[in-house]
């Protein structure tokens, strides 16, 4: 096998290996997925949940673990 032969083989080895790594982490649940928290709670939430209607502050998923928040159980918000 040639040079290039050789090098077409590392680039689908290479390929493939991305692609399993990331099948393997949810998009929804990165790091910096932005879910809402209310003044008084103890939940994060999707921007689409029903318990955000007086209003929320935006925060990323890491800080709000990092905070003690929990994933609200009715909208399910992404977890990681």
């Amino acid at each position: 096998m040639g040079g290039t032969g050789r090098r077409i083989v590392s680039i689908i080895i290479i390929a493939i290996g991305i692609l399993l790594f990331a099948s393997e982490i949810p998009s929804q649940a990165l790091p910096f997925t932005t879910v809402y928290i209310t003044r008084p709670g103890r939940f994060y939430h999707r921007r689409s949940c029903l318990a955000l209607k007086h209003g929320a502050r935006a925060i990323s998923v890491s800080n709000a673990r990092e905070q003690g928040f929990q994933p609200c159980t009715r909208c399910k918000p992404p977890t990681w």
